[in-house]
């Protein structure tokens, strides 16, 4: 049955990327960003997928970076780059209001608190480790995407975003796993082989939609 939802929530959530996208910039920078927030919330949460132990976050991790390609494939480089430190912003933001959250005595009558504490405690390690390895990997992304489309103008958005994805994303599971989920997790070994191998399925199932987005939003790319 995971596997189902699992499809279910690639196709949703390349549909909204791809509404976004349509929507304009601003949108496709917001839908970028609460996909980063919301990776990084439900990154805790295992479940047992293709026979694996693995976290219920990579979909939106691959989510990001198609979004990060679409911005720089359609406003340049330039906006791309300034989406990363914005993201990391609001990160930065998202921690400090979240153990501010928790500070709070709760009520007598309160019945949520060890549910956030229990969601949010694990926030600042896990933030503070995706604020560092997103900000490498993401870089990387956006010169690597960059790269290509200067040494391979004719191949294409798909190619771009495929090659640099699948190489990003194997750096960005290795150090995310170790750093952040290293005695949190039941099976680290699990969770890296599996992690990257959903990442990929993730990639191959949202690549082919790059060439469908430039055929439904009609825009002259951004030359970098």
């Amino acid at each position: 049955m995971n596997e189902l939802y699992f499809f279910l929530h690639i196709l949703s959530l390349i549909t909204f990327v791809l509404i976004a996208l349509r929507l304009g910039k601003e949108a496709l920078i917001t839908c970028f960003a609460v996909q980063i927030i919301l990776a990084n919330l439900f990154v805790t949460k295992q479940m047992v997928c293709f026979g694996l132990h693995v976290t219920c976050a990579d979909v939106y991790t691959i989510g990001a970076l198609f979004s990060l390609s679409l911005l720089q494939e359609y406003f340049g480089k330039a906006v791309a780059k300034r989406a990363i430190w914005t993201i990391f912003f609001i990160l930065l933001f998202f921690i400090a209001m979240s153990q501010l959250h928790l500070s709070y005595i709760p009520s007598e009558y309160d019945s949520m608190h060890r549910a956030f504490k229990t969601i949010l405690g694990y926030a600042p390690r896990i933030i503070a480790t995706s604020f560092l390895v997103g900000l490498l990997t993401q870089k990387l992304d956006v010169e690597l995407f960059g790269f290509l489309k200067k040494r391979l103008p004719k191949s294409g958005l798909l190619l771009r975003f495929t090659a640099a994805s699948l190489v990003t994303q194997l750096l960005d599971t290795l150090l995310f796993s170790f750093i952040a989920l290293y005695g949190i997790v039941h099976s680290m070994g699990d969770i890296i082989l599996m992690s990257y191998l959903i990442k990929v399925v993730v990639i191959s199932c949202i690549a082919p939609f790059t060439t469908l987005a430039k055929q439904l939003i009609r825009h002259d790319p951004i030359q970098v």
